[in-house]
C-alpha cells in the first residue's frame, strides 16, 4: 500500500476481489498460472477461475473446508470426479 494509506478489511476484500477477477479473465484467455490455488484459503472468486468453475462448486468447496488432501473434494462429494480431474493440477491443500 502507498504511504499514508491504511489497509482495512474493506480494502483487503476489494483487492482480493480484483485479483480474483483478473485471474478469471487470464484463465479465460488461456494465460497459464504459475502457482497452485490453495482450496483451504482461496476466495470463491479465485476458485471460480480454476478451469472455468462456476459459483456452485466454488461455494461448495468453501463450505466443505477444511481439507487434508485435494482428493477429499471427491470423497466428501463436493465435486464430481470429472470436475476434480480437470482442476487437480491447479490446486493444493495447505493445512489451516
Amino acid at each position: 500500500m502507498g504511504q499514508g494509506v491504511r489497509s482495512t478489511p474493506t480494502t483487503q476484500q476489494w483487492a482480493e476481489t480484483i485479483k480474483a477477477k483478473v485471474q478469471t479473465i487470464a484463465g479465460q484467455l488461456g494465460v497459464k498460472r504459475d502457482k497452485l490455488t490453495d482450496v483451504n484459503f482461496a476466495t470463491p472468486e479465485q476458485l471460480q477461475s480454476l478451469s472455468g468453475r462456476g459459483p456452485l462448486y466454488a461455494n461448495r468447496i468453501v463450505e466443505g473446508r477444511p481439507y487434508q488432501r485435494t482428493d477429499e473434494l471427491v470423497k466428501k462429494d463436493v465435486l464430481p470426479q470429472v470436475t476434480y480431474d480437470r482442476m487437480k493440477n491447479q490446486i493444493v491443500v495447505k493445512q489451516p
